[in-house]
């Protein structure tokens, strides 16, 4: 109820009318399969999937996405899923589905969906179905009772198919002690990293060589495009020793923004709510009339609002907690608030029905002296002025920039020096725009010769003009020479480190005489040892994935991988060294185990099913509606 009476006019039914959008949505979409059988998407043994059906089907999808990115889905993300032909095979499967329970002869009686619709609590009212609350919630769904029961008759129905075929997937002693030990047991492996970086005193570097890694990397050494700009600034900090802030606006700000410099006043209640029509509200008052004599009478507050109150609160006895003004709607806030402790309101009439109120405690405010708060009055009202000054001096300016038809010539005409700066790359502006992303961000979305707008910081505002442009391009070999040659010796030193890495590894696997250690020790690197590792927990210190997910296919009868392995720009060769068997005394580890690998089955089981029902079903799409 809380809740409710702070969102004031909201229904006591819209967060009930959401769960059955969505339970709706979720399962069967709004709309009869059989409606709109002209515009159908596909059809699945001759029955329709709707326009209508795939649309709500797609949007839902979509806007799952939309969620997990964020609100805002990347460019192309769509087209590259091809989610419009995910959506239409899902609904095919459904359908599929719902017709092979059918002949299964898999049946959904009237009396399981009675059932289904009474256990729901959006339904209920004190825990009991609701005829007249069920009507109302789906009216605010724009949902008849037959078109709700389809639905959910064919969610029931899909809920029994997933059961039967359950049953299929059954996992043996055997097949369970297997797999365990196969995705627990522990393997351990000796490793060596082979890093470019020495090798690079082995890198042999000319003028033709560095010449024809430029020649083959030039796009590498693209130049980021660059601005000249000329600008003027209006900043806040120019303006703030301008303004003074008279006492009386102070005191009217601190009068009228009291919550900002404490705890206002709250208050903590419980309440009885009867809900009302217009045709029972007179009805109603009686029995309230009734209620409110036995409260102030001295029952116990708490328990007669177990009793009778029709409100989600009723059993913490219409407990409310803490609450300030403007929380509440206005006719319940007031007899809150003009009650003593341990007062009880006469009878109390809201939107949501009639109350009656008790007032268990008061918190006082606690709200900061003026003469504390005043500093801090004083330097934001000084904020906003000298904000609202640069802007109109900006505004002005501006103007008169326009009118004059360029900036050089309004700062000629008024004698208005002008900031200036030399080209310089969007990731390092120079010092006195250092802290100005939006100024920066203004500067490169303008082409040569263009003014901008006003621009808005958090330190003011400017005015800028681009009066030249670099755009990108490639430089000559001679302006990134420095760089070319850092980076041919780095590729070339992980060239060659990769080479002696792969020549190691092969002389490992083809010689069966051949040392690991000795061999490793040749190449002056060392041997490491690393922790157990296994497929259900693939982490070790030091390991990358790549070498984990590598030694998880060795034994001692295939010692070493088929090839090095790259990562973190680094080149490994490792050896099986042991492995170790999981412990059978593990019992939790087995059981989840187990009802993972159950599921597993039973997901296999359902593909298979539904491969089945896809290659012996008559199904047609209509194509143009996936484009």
């Amino acid at each position: 109820m809380l809740d409710l009476l702070r969102r004031k006019a909201q229904s006591p039914y819209l967060q009930a009318t959401v769960l059955v959008i969505i339970v709706v949505f979720v399962f069967w979409g709004v709309g009869g399969q059989n409606s709109g059988a002209l515009n159908a998407v596909a059809t699945v043994n001759g029955e329709p999937i709707t326009l209508q059906e795939f649309d709500q089907a797609f949007q839902r999808t979509m806007d799952n996405y939309r969620t997990q990115f964020g609100g805002n889905l990347p460019k192309g993300f769509v087209e590259s899923l091809n989610l419009k032909k995910q959506v239409v095979h899902e609904l095919i499967q459904k359908s599929l589905l719902l017709q092979g329970g059918q002949e299964m002869g898999i049946y959904v009686s009237n009396d399981e969906i009675q059932n289904a619709i009474k256990e729901m609590t959006v339904f209920q009212n004190n825990g009991v179905f609701d005829v007249t609350r069920y009507k109302e919630v789906l009216k605010g769904s724009r949902l008849t009772p037959t078109k709700f029961e389809a639905g959910l008759q064919s969610d029931l129905l899909l809920t029994k198919v997933g059961t039967s075929l359950a049953e299929f997937a059954r996992v043996t002693p055997k097949e369970l002690n297997d797999r365990f030990r196969f995705d627990n047991s522990e393997t351990r492996l000796d490793y060596a990293v082979f890093k470019p970086e020495n090798y690079t005193g082995k890198v042999q570097m000319s003028e033709e060589s560095v010449a024809q890694y430029f020649a083959d990397n030039k796009e590498k050494y693209m130049t980021a495009p660059q601005v000249k700009i000329k600008y003027l600034t209006f900043m806040l900090k120019d303006e703030m020793n301008k303004v003074t802030v008279p006492a009386e606006e102070i005191e009217q700000y601190y009068t009228s923004h009291q919550e900002e410099f404490g705890q206002l006043e709250k208050r903590h209640a419980r309440h009885i709510l009867l809900q009302t029509t217009d045709q029972d509200r007179e009805t109603r008052r009686a029995e309230m009339e009734k209620i409110l004599a036995r409260a102030k009478a001295g029952e116990d507050f708490s328990a007669l609002a177990r009793q009778f109150s029709e409100d989600g609160s009723a059993p913490q006895g219409g407990d409310l907690g803490f609450f300030g003004r403007g929380q509440m709607v206005q006719p319940f806030e007031d007899a809150v608030f003009s009650l003593q402790k341990g007062g009880i309101s006469d009878i109390v009439e809201t939107p949501f029905g009639l109350h009656i109120i008790k007032l268990e405690d008061i918190q006082p405010a606690n709200i900061t002296p003026l003469a504390g708060a005043k500093s801090a009055i004083e330097n934001k009202l000084k904020n906003q002025q000298a904000l609202n000054n640069a802007f109109e001096k900006a505004n002005e300016a501006y103007e008169k920039i326009i009118f004059a038809g360029s900036l050089a010539k309004y700062a000629e005409n008024f004698n208005v020096p002008l900031a200036e700066t030399d080209f310089f790359p969007q990731t390092a502006p120079p010092s006195a725009l250092a802290g100005e992303p939006a100024v920066i961000d203004a500067a490169f979305s303008l082409k040569k010769g263009e003014l901008s707008s006003i621009i808005d910081s958090p330190a003011g505002y400017a005015v800028l003009f681009v009066e030249d442009r670099k755009e990108p391009a490639i430089p000559s070999l001679a302006e990134v020479k420095q760089q070319v040659e850092k980076d041919f010796i780095a590729a070339e030193a992980k060239t060659l480190c990769q080479k002696d890495a792969e020549e190691t590894l092969a002389a490992l696997r083809d010689g069966k005489d051949v040392d690991f250690l000795q061999k490793i020790q040749e190449k002056g690197l060392s041997i490491h040892v690393s922790d157990y590792f296994s497929r259900s927990k693939r982490t070790s210190k030091d390991l990358p994935q790549e070498v984990i997910a590598a030694g998880l296919t060795l034994s001692a009868g295939s010692p070493y991988p088929a090839t090095v392995i790259a990562a973190d720009n680094a080149f490994y060769i490792c050896r099986f060294k042991d492995r170790r068997d999981v412990g059978d005394d593990n019992e939790q580890a087995r059981k989840a185990f187990e009802a993972r690998l159950a599921m597993e089955k039973q997901q296999e089981v359902m593909d298979a099913w539904i491969d089945y029902l896809m290659k012996s079903g008559k199904i047609t799409i209509n194509e143009k509606y996936l484009n």
